[in-house]
């Protein structure tokens, strides 16, 4: 998986690199089988707004497919662990979504062999 951290009025530590990096493994096992893998990773400190002042992005492209997550948190490991949670649900989502799909196709396959065998 290649991966690219980018900040925003936000220096990118040595510490917050191994952070987001971190988290990026978890979601790193739904996409082990493809070499294509590119995720990119936006922190942000966002000082005009009220509320929560730092936004983490994760986007990825994987097979044609997109995936990204956005949150924001009152700190910036908040964000991080808001917008990586969000991330690996999104991709695992879409993985069960495809392996239903291909059990699916499978079981009606099986279901119309099993009907020729049995008109021969």
């Amino acid at each position: 998986m290649h991966y690219n951290i980018k900040g925003t009025d936000v220096s990118i530590t040595p510490e917050l690199r191994a952070y987001v990096e971190a988290k990026l493994e978890l979601a790193d096992k739904f996409l082990a089988g493809d070499s294509t893998v590119h995720v990119d990773v936006e922190l942000q400190f966002l000082g005009g707004e009220r509320g929560k002042k730092n936004r983490a992005e994760f986007t990825a492209t994987a097979g044609g497919e997109t995936y990204r997550a956005e949150e924001r948190g009152d700190t910036m490991h908040e964000a991080i662990d808001l917008a990586a949670s969000e991330f690996t649900r999104v991709v695992r989502r879409n993985k069960k979504r495809a392996l239903v799909l291909v059990r699916r196709s499978g079981a009606i396959i099986k279901d119309m062999l099993r009907g020729l065998r049995d008109r021969f």
